[in-house]
Protein backbone atom coordinates (compact mmCIF):
# COMPACT_ATOMS: atom_id res chain seq x y z
CA UNK A 1 0.00 0.00 0.00
CA UNK A 2 1.09 3.51 -0.56
CA UNK A 3 0.86 5.28 2.41
CA UNK A 4 2.94 8.76 1.90
CA UNK A 5 0.74 11.49 0.97
CA UNK A 6 2.64 14.44 0.75
CA UNK A 7 1.85 17.31 -1.97
CA UNK A 8 4.01 17.60 -4.41
CA UNK A 9 6.76 19.87 -3.90
CA UNK A 10 6.77 23.30 -5.68
CA UNK A 11 10.28 24.53 -5.82
CA UNK A 12 9.89 28.14 -3.52
CA UNK A 13 9.92 32.11 -5.23
CA UNK A 14 12.22 33.70 -3.19
CA UNK A 15 10.43 36.08 -0.60
CA UNK A 16 11.92 39.73 -0.07
CA UNK A 17 14.59 39.17 1.96
CA UNK A 18 16.24 37.07 -0.98
CA UNK A 19 15.26 39.30 -3.20
CA UNK A 20 18.71 40.74 -3.46
CA UNK A 21 20.27 37.40 -3.38
CA UNK A 22 21.75 35.32 -7.06
CA UNK A 23 19.35 32.58 -7.49
CA UNK A 24 21.33 29.65 -7.86
CA UNK A 25 20.13 27.20 -10.88
CA UNK A 26 18.94 23.83 -10.16
CA UNK A 27 21.04 22.43 -13.07
CA UNK A 28 24.33 23.33 -10.69
CA UNK A 29 22.90 20.50 -8.60
CA UNK A 30 23.20 16.92 -8.78
CA UNK A 31 19.88 15.28 -8.68
CA UNK A 32 21.38 12.12 -8.63
CA UNK A 33 24.75 9.87 -8.15
CA UNK A 34 26.48 7.14 -7.03
CA UNK A 35 25.16 6.32 -3.70
CA UNK A 36 29.00 6.54 -2.19
CA UNK A 37 30.76 9.26 -4.38
CA UNK A 38 34.45 9.07 -4.22
CA UNK A 39 36.30 7.34 -1.74
CA UNK A 40 39.21 10.00 -0.70
CA UNK A 41 36.00 12.03 0.85
CA UNK A 42 37.67 15.49 -0.11
CA UNK A 43 36.33 18.88 0.05
CA UNK A 44 36.81 22.52 0.16
CA UNK A 45 37.08 23.82 3.73
CA UNK A 46 34.60 26.54 4.55
CA UNK A 47 34.35 28.60 7.95
CA UNK A 48 31.14 28.39 10.20
CA UNK A 49 30.61 32.09 10.20
CA UNK A 50 27.09 33.64 11.36
CA UNK A 51 25.14 34.90 8.90
CA UNK A 52 22.09 37.04 9.42
CA UNK A 53 18.95 34.67 9.54
CA UNK A 54 16.34 34.92 6.75
CA UNK A 55 12.92 36.49 7.89
CA UNK A 56 10.26 34.13 9.41
CA UNK A 57 13.23 30.71 9.75
CA UNK A 58 14.46 30.15 12.85
CA UNK A 59 17.24 30.61 14.72
CA UNK A 60 19.60 27.92 14.93
CA UNK A 61 22.96 29.54 16.85
CA UNK A 62 23.33 31.69 13.88
CA UNK A 63 24.50 28.94 11.46
CA UNK A 64 22.81 29.92 8.01
CA UNK A 65 25.06 29.19 5.03
CA UNK A 66 24.89 30.67 1.82
CA UNK A 67 24.55 28.26 -1.43
CA UNK A 68 28.34 29.40 -1.99
CA UNK A 69 28.86 28.04 1.45
CA UNK A 70 27.25 24.82 0.70
CA UNK A 71 29.01 24.66 -2.88
CA UNK A 72 32.77 24.86 -1.29
CA UNK A 73 31.65 22.30 2.08
CA UNK A 74 30.38 19.87 -0.29
CA UNK A 75 33.69 20.52 -2.76
CA UNK A 76 30.85 21.50 -5.33
CA UNK A 77 28.82 18.73 -4.60
CA UNK A 78 31.12 16.15 -5.76
CA UNK A 79 30.60 13.40 -3.05
CA UNK A 80 27.17 11.97 -2.71
CA UNK A 81 26.81 9.67 0.31
CA UNK A 82 22.60 8.52 -0.01
CA UNK A 83 20.19 9.62 -1.96
CA UNK A 84 16.49 9.83 0.09
CA UNK A 85 13.06 11.22 -0.16
CA UNK A 86 14.09 14.63 0.84
CA UNK A 87 16.84 14.84 -2.05
CA UNK A 88 20.57 13.89 -2.23
CA UNK A 89 22.96 13.63 0.86
CA UNK A 90 26.87 15.10 0.45
CA UNK A 91 29.39 14.64 2.50
CA UNK A 92 31.28 17.81 3.39
CA UNK A 93 33.98 19.56 5.73
CA UNK A 94 34.01 22.54 7.76
CA UNK A 95 36.99 24.51 8.32
CA UNK A 96 37.79 23.17 11.81
CA UNK A 97 38.09 19.51 10.01
CA UNK A 98 34.67 18.26 11.37
CA UNK A 99 32.66 16.19 8.66
CA UNK A 100 29.27 16.85 7.91
CA UNK A 101 26.25 15.67 5.83
CA UNK A 102 24.73 18.10 3.90
CA UNK A 103 20.56 16.87 2.91
CA UNK A 104 19.99 19.49 -0.55
CA UNK A 105 15.96 19.72 -0.81
CA UNK A 106 15.68 18.20 -4.82
CA UNK A 107 12.96 19.86 -6.58
CA UNK A 108 11.60 17.04 -7.87
CA UNK A 109 11.27 16.02 -3.90
CA UNK A 110 8.10 14.71 -2.74
CA UNK A 111 8.80 16.52 0.38
CA UNK A 112 7.87 20.12 0.30
CA UNK A 113 8.94 23.17 1.78
CA UNK A 114 6.76 22.81 4.81
CA UNK A 115 8.55 19.65 5.73
CA UNK A 116 12.10 21.20 5.26
CA UNK A 117 10.72 24.15 7.36
CA UNK A 118 9.77 21.30 10.49
CA UNK A 119 12.48 19.62 10.54
CA UNK A 120 15.00 22.36 10.78
CA UNK A 121 12.56 23.50 13.51
CA UNK A 122 12.01 20.60 15.58
CA UNK A 123 16.06 19.67 15.37
CA UNK A 124 16.85 23.43 17.39
CA UNK A 125 14.81 22.25 20.08
CA UNK A 126 15.85 18.71 20.69
CA UNK A 127 19.45 17.48 22.20
CA UNK A 128 20.27 14.54 22.73
CA UNK A 129 22.94 12.25 22.44
CA UNK A 130 20.90 9.42 20.36
CA UNK A 131 19.85 12.21 18.38
CA UNK A 132 21.12 13.98 15.14
CA UNK A 133 22.47 17.37 15.87
CA UNK A 134 22.09 20.04 13.02
CA UNK A 135 25.06 22.11 12.44
CA UNK A 136 22.84 24.55 10.52
CA UNK A 137 20.88 25.33 7.39
CA UNK A 138 21.19 26.90 3.83
CA UNK A 139 17.79 28.85 2.78
CA UNK A 140 18.93 30.64 -0.46
CA UNK A 141 16.77 31.47 -3.73
CA UNK A 142 16.26 28.16 -4.62
CA UNK A 143 18.51 26.30 -2.57
CA UNK A 144 17.01 24.54 0.51
CA UNK A 145 19.73 22.51 2.81
CA UNK A 146 20.41 21.13 6.06
CA UNK A 147 23.84 20.29 7.54
CA UNK A 148 23.81 17.64 9.85
CA UNK A 149 26.88 15.88 11.97
CA UNK A 150 28.35 13.06 9.28
CA UNK A 151 27.77 9.42 10.86
CA UNK A 152 30.31 7.50 9.50
CA UNK A 153 28.55 4.26 9.86
CA UNK A 154 25.69 4.93 7.17
CA UNK A 155 22.41 3.61 8.45
CA UNK A 156 21.13 0.97 10.25
CA UNK A 157 19.43 -0.38 7.03
CA UNK A 158 22.39 -1.02 5.26
CA UNK A 159 24.23 -3.09 8.44
CA UNK A 160 21.88 -5.14 8.30
CA UNK A 161 21.38 -6.09 4.74
CA UNK A 162 25.48 -5.61 4.26
CA UNK A 163 25.70 -2.47 2.09
CA UNK A 164 29.19 -2.18 3.26
CA UNK A 165 30.87 0.92 1.61
CA UNK A 166 33.92 -0.60 1.01
CA UNK A 167 34.52 -4.35 -0.13
CA UNK A 168 37.04 -5.27 2.64
CA UNK A 169 34.65 -4.10 5.28
CA UNK A 170 32.14 -7.00 6.06
CA UNK A 171 31.72 -7.09 9.26
CA UNK A 172 28.11 -7.79 10.26
CA UNK A 173 26.34 -6.70 13.27
CA UNK A 174 26.87 -9.37 16.03
CA UNK A 175 23.51 -9.73 18.71
CA UNK A 176 24.89 -7.17 21.44
CA UNK A 177 25.67 -4.85 18.43
CA UNK A 178 22.02 -4.81 17.64
CA UNK A 179 21.14 -5.24 21.19
CA UNK A 180 22.75 -1.92 21.91
CA UNK A 181 21.69 -0.01 19.09
CA UNK A 182 18.16 -1.21 19.41
CA UNK A 183 18.53 0.75 23.52
CA UNK A 184 19.90 3.58 22.10
CA UNK A 185 17.51 4.55 19.31
CA UNK A 186 14.65 3.59 21.65
CA UNK A 187 16.50 6.32 23.84
CA UNK A 188 15.97 8.56 21.69
CA UNK A 189 12.30 7.86 20.99
CA UNK A 190 11.91 8.43 24.94
CA UNK A 191 13.62 11.84 25.04
CA UNK A 192 10.66 12.78 21.90
CA UNK A 193 8.06 11.52 23.90
CA UNK A 194 8.61 12.49 27.75
CA UNK A 195 11.62 15.26 27.71
CA UNK A 196 10.58 17.58 24.56
CA UNK A 197 8.32 20.51 25.47
CA UNK A 198 6.17 19.93 23.63
CA UNK A 199 6.61 16.03 23.02
CA UNK A 200 6.98 15.17 19.79
CA UNK A 201 6.21 11.65 17.57
CA UNK A 202 8.65 11.25 14.46
CA UNK A 203 6.23 9.69 12.80
CA UNK A 204 8.98 7.67 10.11
CA UNK A 205 10.89 5.71 12.35
CA UNK A 206 12.26 3.26 10.40
CA UNK A 207 16.20 1.01 10.32
CA UNK A 208 16.86 3.81 7.24
CA UNK A 209 16.31 6.70 9.36
CA UNK A 210 18.96 5.09 12.39
CA UNK A 211 21.68 6.54 11.70
CA UNK A 212 25.65 5.03 13.41
CA UNK A 213 28.32 6.54 14.35
CA UNK A 214 32.08 5.08 13.82
CA UNK A 215 31.54 3.44 16.78
CA UNK A 216 27.99 2.51 16.05
CA UNK A 217 26.40 4.63 18.19
CA UNK A 218 22.77 4.86 17.19
CA UNK A 219 21.13 8.33 16.17
CA UNK A 220 17.61 8.63 14.81
CA UNK A 221 17.13 11.18 12.04
CA UNK A 222 15.10 13.33 9.49
CA UNK A 223 12.18 15.22 11.16
CA UNK A 224 10.45 16.11 8.63
CA UNK A 225 6.88 14.47 9.65
CA UNK A 226 7.63 15.26 13.11
CA UNK A 227 4.76 16.67 15.11
CA UNK A 228 3.85 17.69 18.90
CA UNK A 229 1.63 16.10 20.50
CA UNK A 230 -0.14 16.53 24.34
CA UNK A 231 2.16 14.58 26.92
CA UNK A 232 -0.81 12.43 27.93
CA UNK A 233 -0.44 9.14 26.42
CA UNK A 234 -3.95 8.66 25.67
CA UNK A 235 -4.27 11.59 23.66
CA UNK A 236 -4.53 11.73 19.73
CA UNK A 237 -4.70 14.18 16.99
CA UNK A 238 -5.92 13.86 13.33
CA UNK A 239 -3.79 13.79 10.84
CA UNK A 240 -2.71 13.25 6.99
CA UNK A 241 -1.27 9.51 6.80
CA UNK A 242 2.57 9.74 6.16
CA UNK A 243 4.89 7.39 6.66
CA UNK A 244 6.57 4.51 5.06
CA UNK A 245 4.89 1.54 3.78
CA UNK A 246 5.81 -1.64 6.19
CA UNK A 247 6.48 0.48 9.35
CA UNK A 248 2.41 2.86 9.32
CA UNK A 249 0.38 2.34 12.49
CA UNK A 250 -2.52 0.10 11.13
CA UNK A 251 -4.76 1.78 13.56
CA UNK A 252 -3.85 5.45 12.68
CA UNK A 253 -3.94 3.89 9.04
CA UNK A 254 -7.61 3.07 9.53
CA UNK A 255 -8.78 6.13 11.52
CA UNK A 256 -6.12 9.51 11.07
CA UNK A 257 -5.78 8.98 14.59
CA UNK A 258 -2.42 9.91 15.66
CA UNK A 259 -0.56 9.11 19.20
CA UNK A 260 3.12 8.39 20.73
CA UNK A 261 1.79 4.45 20.36
CA UNK A 262 2.05 4.66 16.69
CA UNK A 263 6.05 5.69 17.28
CA UNK A 264 6.17 2.69 19.21
CA UNK A 265 4.45 0.28 16.58
CA UNK A 266 6.99 1.40 13.97
CA UNK A 267 9.87 0.95 16.46
CA UNK A 268 8.50 -2.42 17.00
CA UNK A 269 8.61 -3.61 13.09
CA UNK A 270 12.49 -2.16 13.65
CA UNK A 271 13.05 -4.66 16.44
CA UNK A 272 11.89 -7.26 13.96
CA UNK A 273 14.16 -6.04 11.60
CA UNK A 274 17.05 -5.95 13.86
CA UNK A 275 16.05 -9.64 15.16
CA UNK A 276 15.60 -11.31 11.53
CA UNK A 277 17.50 -9.25 9.01
CA UNK A 278 14.54 -9.19 6.98
CA UNK A 279 12.78 -6.29 5.84
CA UNK A 280 9.14 -5.54 6.45
CA UNK A 281 7.43 -6.39 3.28
CA UNK A 282 9.19 -8.92 1.03
CA UNK A 283 7.37 -10.33 -2.47
CA UNK A 284 5.85 -14.12 -1.46
CA UNK A 285 6.28 -13.93 2.03
CA UNK A 286 3.61 -12.99 4.28
CA UNK A 287 3.58 -9.86 6.71
CA UNK A 288 6.83 -9.73 8.85
CA UNK A 289 4.93 -9.47 11.90
CA UNK A 290 2.54 -12.27 10.76
CA UNK A 291 5.58 -14.37 9.82
CA UNK A 292 7.75 -14.05 13.22
CA UNK A 293 4.42 -14.99 15.48
CA UNK A 294 3.55 -18.09 13.13
CA UNK A 295 7.27 -19.03 13.64
CA UNK A 296 6.86 -18.50 17.48
CA UNK A 297 4.03 -20.10 17.57
CA UNK A 298 5.07 -23.35 17.40
CA UNK A 299 8.43 -22.72 19.04
CA UNK A 300 10.68 -22.42 16.48
CA UNK A 301 12.51 -19.43 17.47
CA UNK A 302 16.11 -20.34 15.71
CA UNK A 303 14.29 -19.70 12.31
CA UNK A 304 13.51 -16.25 12.30
CA UNK A 305 16.83 -15.25 13.75
CA UNK A 306 19.29 -13.49 11.27
CA UNK A 307 21.63 -16.14 9.68
CA UNK A 308 24.15 -13.33 9.24
CA UNK A 309 24.37 -13.56 13.56
CA UNK A 310 25.48 -17.05 13.21
CA UNK A 311 24.39 -18.40 16.59
CA UNK A 312 25.93 -16.10 18.67
CA UNK A 313 23.48 -15.69 20.83
CA UNK A 314 21.71 -16.11 23.89
CA UNK A 315 18.49 -17.52 23.27
CA UNK A 316 16.89 -15.93 26.23
CA UNK A 317 18.12 -12.78 25.10
CA UNK A 318 16.39 -12.79 22.28
CA UNK A 319 13.42 -14.22 23.31
CA UNK A 320 13.06 -11.45 25.40
CA UNK A 321 13.34 -8.72 22.70
CA UNK A 322 11.22 -10.86 20.02
CA UNK A 323 9.02 -10.62 22.97
CA UNK A 324 8.82 -7.12 23.31
CA UNK A 325 8.73 -6.23 19.10
CA UNK A 326 5.74 -8.37 18.91
CA UNK A 327 4.00 -6.55 22.27
CA UNK A 328 5.15 -2.68 20.35
CA UNK A 329 3.44 -4.70 16.91
CA UNK A 330 0.12 -5.60 18.29
CA UNK A 331 -2.77 -3.93 16.37
CA UNK A 332 -4.24 -1.88 19.02
CA UNK A 333 -2.42 0.58 20.68
CA UNK A 334 -3.85 0.52 23.63
CA UNK A 335 -2.03 -3.01 24.49
CA UNK A 336 1.44 -1.72 23.18
CA UNK A 337 3.43 -0.16 26.06
CA UNK A 338 5.50 2.78 26.12
CA UNK A 339 8.44 3.75 24.63
CA UNK A 340 9.70 4.08 28.92
CA UNK A 341 8.38 0.64 28.93
CA UNK A 342 10.04 -0.31 25.75
CA UNK A 343 13.77 0.93 26.66
CA UNK A 344 13.44 -0.46 30.99
CA UNK A 345 12.73 -3.84 28.60
CA UNK A 346 15.93 -3.34 26.28
CA UNK A 347 18.39 -2.50 28.80
CA UNK A 348 17.33 -5.69 31.13
CA UNK A 349 18.03 -7.83 27.65
CA UNK A 350 21.31 -6.21 26.90
CA UNK A 351 22.76 -6.47 30.58
CA UNK A 352 21.39 -9.93 30.28
CA UNK A 353 23.38 -10.16 26.90
CA UNK A 354 26.47 -8.52 28.13
CA UNK A 355 26.64 -10.53 31.53
CA UNK A 356 26.14 -14.02 29.93
CA UNK A 357 28.88 -12.52 27.35
CA UNK A 358 31.05 -11.65 30.32
CA UNK A 359 30.48 -15.62 32.20
CA UNK A 360 31.53 -17.03 28.47
CA UNK A 361 34.80 -14.70 28.05
CA UNK A 362 35.31 -15.37 31.79
CA UNK A 363 35.22 -19.28 31.31
CA UNK A 364 37.24 -19.29 28.29
CA UNK A 365 39.87 -17.99 29.92
CA UNK A 366 39.45 -20.25 33.06
CA UNK A 367 39.38 -22.82 30.58
CA UNK A 368 42.54 -21.36 28.62
CA UNK A 369 44.71 -20.37 32.09
CA UNK A 370 43.90 -24.23 32.90
CA UNK A 371 45.23 -25.82 29.87
CA UNK A 372 48.35 -23.83 30.03
CA UNK A 373 48.69 -24.84 33.55
CA UNK A 374 48.28 -27.83 32.59
CA UNK A 375 51.05 -27.90 29.63
CA UNK A 376 53.53 -26.30 32.11
CA UNK A 377 53.24 -28.87 34.99
CA UNK A 378 53.21 -31.36 31.73
CA UNK A 379 56.56 -30.15 30.44
CA UNK A 380 57.99 -29.53 33.94
CA UNK A 381 57.62 -33.37 35.03
CA UNK A 382 58.89 -34.39 31.29
CA UNK A 383 61.98 -32.16 32.05
CA UNK A 384 62.33 -33.25 35.41
CA UNK A 385 61.97 -36.65 34.04
CA UNK A 386 64.95 -36.10 31.62
CA UNK A 387 66.95 -34.33 34.22
CA UNK A 388 66.52 -37.59 36.10
CA UNK A 389 67.50 -39.76 33.54
CA UNK A 390 70.36 -37.70 32.31
CA UNK A 391 72.57 -37.14 35.93
CA UNK A 392 74.52 -39.86 35.60
CA UNK A 393 75.19 -42.68 38.72
CA UNK A 394 78.33 -43.12 40.57
CA UNK A 395 81.36 -44.30 38.60
CA UNK A 396 82.16 -48.08 38.83
CA UNK A 397 85.29 -49.02 39.26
Amino acid sequence: MLVQTDNQSVVPKPNNSFESSPVPNYANIPEAGNLYGNKDRSAAAISLQPKATPQGFPNIDNHHFSFNDIKRITNDFRNCIGIGGFGNVYIGLLENGFQVAVKIRSHLSSQGVKEFLAEAKNLTRVHHKNLVTLMGYCIDGNCMALVYEYMQEANLQHKLKGDFHFEYDVRFLTWEQRLRIAYQSALGLEYLHNACNPPLIHRDVKTSNILLSANLEAKIADFGLSRPFESDESSHISTRIVGTPGYVDPEYYSSNQLSAKSDVYSFGIVLLEIITGQLPIVEGRSDLTQWVRQNLSGGYIERIVDPKIQNKYDINSVWKVTNVACRCTEQSSSRRPSMSAVVSELKESLDLEMSIEKMHNESSMDNLVTDISQDIAFELKENEGHSHMSVPGPSVR
